[in-house]
């Protein structure tokens, strides 16, 4: 056989394996990319459920305040109704916010209508009194607005815990259309939220023709039947084959899901990238094969053979490890030239890429010594511990040598907080997958503190390992006692007005009283009631102002508009005090919210007036310097016991004095006040005399500049 046709030979029996392979990597490229199809779906369809399900519990939460409030328990429907409404205003997702009767009726609603409508029929109105517990709906069209709409309920109970009605939430299916359209998501990619009952409540693309209308009931009820979530090829709405995921939605108390999502993504937009590659990748091929074949015709052995031993032994170098190696410049022109240049680029690329496993060594390292977690690499089979991060030494106290030789105990050595049940965790996550947990910990020097822990478990040859990533939440533990403890106080603070007008309501109703008697015990009641309320006030400006701290607007202030403002809300017609303020012209700006100044002078001023005869002066002044500026309120009032001057600004303390009593007060006015100045780098005091009167001085900063 000639030398050409040997080179034929030769050419056609390499082109066979690159062939394979172009074949091989192009099926493995659409597999790839139709795989992260499945992936992007299923993200997608897991962002919707949690989108939901932080809708869902933001919607109980609500229905859970709401039912608590006073008003809705003695069915005002005159002063429920505004609540409502601004509770939807501040919620726009919401179509309704109502209150129905255990008949269906409803008697309080954020949206106006035009007479009474009756939800007896509606599926979450039956469910949550059939059940006792937060109940879904299905797509409707809402008799409050006549727009579609999806309601969840809850029933209300009165202070027996009988039921005596429902409270709703409706959703407006336009809302969930935003929802899907603010997902990212490759191109031409379709989501659909179904009901229970396989109506569509909403399409993220071209909507309108199918909102309200059944889904493919034969895909709906292999959807119902199926498991939690799972992914399918089949056609979607549109008639076009898709890529779908889906997944259940269902209420902690219920059986069955009330919401079905659905993310499709077009195949054709999936495999147009593969399809691209593998033609791109053909026609390539194809060219070079033509070339090779036309080459061998006109080469001869001694302008192959030679090459090909050259390259065999640049091969046989590269192979050993020498990655510097070269052969583009002695071996030139036609294939073997190309493949002389293929080489060296493939040299080049391994060498790159050897340079970049060290350097992405490297970067892993910097990330593991730099993460402020702290990080622990433990043997899964004795749980000792391998590697560990420059945080974890900061976090415990002990550095590297002591935690990988001494194995040290890192919690309170008591069960369950000891080596031998961290262990234990340890092999559970080799076994059930990743855990995350709170633990007891404690530094060298013998400080426990908590950490939250969470384990994930790895395997490579060998070998089985267990990463442990800490992290420091005594501060978010010590916010939640204090949130508890608060929350306990204020609802001590409000039972007692409650139970002063429940009793004397009890009173009067077991037994008889002529009106005088009957006048008396109204207003006592209405005292307890007046109390109640401005607790509630008082306690809400409290969360107003610590949920506005993170917006404060500091800026440069004036300070007679400030004490004037304070001063002309409390001097109308019906002020029974001479309230005067006298300023020096020349006093330096103060730097603050003017928002939450106003709050805390019209809380001294209020309190002023409080505990002041009728007739009497109060007076507001101040003077400044370089540095700060002293705001002051002082009043003719009763005064306030030297024992008190420190616990005065203390949540809910109230003094123990018969006038103050009489008078009334929450406990939280002045501890607002506190917080307000601090937060503004100041400080107040208070400085009285029993039966003269009191002072109350605000030491603010002077604005730079």
């Amino acid at each position: 056989m000639s030398i050409r046709a040997q080179l034929f030979l030769i050419v056609f029996v390499v082109a066979l394996p690159a062939a394979g392979i172009i074949i091989h990597l192009g099926v493995k490229l659409r597999n790839e990319v139709y795989d992260q199809a499945r992936l992007d779906s299923q993200k997608i369809v897991d962002r919707i459920v949690t989108e939901q399900q932080n809708l869902v519990l933001g919607a109980e939460q609500l229905m859970t305040a709401v039912a608590q409030l006073p008003d809705v328990k003695q069915h005002d429907a005159a002063k429920t109704v505004p609540i409502l409404t601004e509770l939807r205003k501040l919620n726009p997702m919401y179509s309704n916010i109502f209150i129905a009767d255990r008949d269906g009726t409803v008697w309080a609603t954020a949206v106006t209508v035009t007479g009474h409508f009756n939800v007896a029929d509606r599926r979450y109105f039956k469910n949550a009194l059939a059940s006792g517990k937060m109940s879904s709906g299905e797509y409707l069209i809402s008799r409050a607005t006549s727009k579609p709409a999806f309601n969840f309920a809850s029933p209300l109970r009165d202070d027996k815990g009988t039921i005596v009605g429902v409270i709703s939430v409706g959703f407006i299916i336009d809302h969930y259309r935003e929802l899907l359209g603010r997902m990212q998501s490759p191109a031409g990619t379709n989501a659909v939220l179904i009901d229970h009952q396989g109506i569509i409540i909403s399409r993220a693309v071209n909507p309108e023709p199918f909102i309200g209308k059944k889904y493919f009931p034969e895909v709906f009820r292999r959807i119902q039947e199926g498991p939690e979530a799972g992914t399918s090829v089949r056609a979607g709405l549109g008639g076009d084959m898709r890529i779908i995921s889906h997944q259940k939605l269902r209420l902690k108390d219920e059986q069955t899901p009330y919401m079905y999502a659905t993310v499709g993504i077009p195949v054709e937009v999936v495999l147009t990238r593969a399809n691209k590659v593998l033609l791109y990748n053909v026609v390539l091929f194809m060219s070079v094969l033509t070339v090779a074949f036309i080459l061998a015709w006109r080469i001869g052995k001694r302008s192959i053979v030679d090459r090909v031993a050259l390259l065999e032994k640049a091969s046989q170098r590269l192979a050993n490890g020498d990655l510097d190696v070269r052969v583009s410049d002695y071996v030139l022109g036609g294939e073997l030239g190309n493949l002389g240049q293929a080489f060296d680029t493939m040299a080049r690329q391994l060498a790159l890429r050897e340079q970049a496993l060290r350097e992405r060594e490297s970067s892993y390292r910097d990330i593991f010594n730099t993460t402020r977690d702290a990080l622990f690499v433990h043997d899964a089979d004795s749980g000792k511990i391998i590697e560990v991060n420059k945080a974890a030494e900061n976090m415990f106290g002990y550095n590297r040598e002591e935690m990988l030789h001494a194995l040290p105990e890192l919690g309170t050595g008591e069960p369950p907080y000891s080596s031998t049940e961290l262990v234990r965790w340890i092999q559970k996550s080799v076994k059930e997958g990743p855990q995350k947990f709170e633990w007891l910990s404690k530094r060298k020097n013998g400080e426990l503190f908590w950490s939250e822990v969470v384990l994930s478990a790895s395997s490579s040859v060998g070998e089985r390992r267990v990463l442990a990533v800490g992290r420091d939440i005594t501060e978010r533990k010590e916010i939640e006692r204090v949130k508890d403890e608060m929350l306990s106080a204020v609802s001590h603070e409000m039972r007692t007005p409650l139970t002063a007008m429940l009793g004397f309501l009890q009173f009067v109703r077991e037994n008889p009283v002529d009106e005088v008697q009957l006048r008396d015990y109204h207003g006592i009641m209405y005292k307890e009631a007046e109390r109640l309320n401005e607790l509630i006030g008082t306690f809400l400006d409290m969360q107003r102002f610590r949920a506005k701290q993170k917006n404060v607007m500091f800026k440069p202030l004036a300070v007679r508009p400030l004490l004037d403002e304070a001063a002309a809300i409390f001097t109308g017609p019906s002020c029974k005090h001479r309230i005067t303020v006298d300023l020096p012209p020349d006093l330096p700006q103060i730097y603050g919210d003017e928002t939450l100044l106003h709050q805390a002078l019209s809380n001294l001023l209020s309190n002023a007036i409080k505990y002041s005869p009728s007739g009497s002066a109060i007076s507001l002044g101040a003077r400044g310097d370089d540095d700060s500026v002293i705001l002051w309120i002082k009043d003719e009032g009763i005064g306030i016991p030297a024992g008190s001057l420190d616990k005065i600004f203390e949540t809910f303390y109230r003094l123990d004095n018969t006038a103050r009593r009489q008078v009334g007060g929450t406990g939280l006015g002045l501890a607002l006040v506190k917080e307000i100045v601090t937060a503004h780098g100041g400080r107040v005091w208070v400085e009285s005399t029993i039966g003269k009167g009191s002072t109350f001085f605000v030491s603010l900063p002077v604005a730079c500049g």
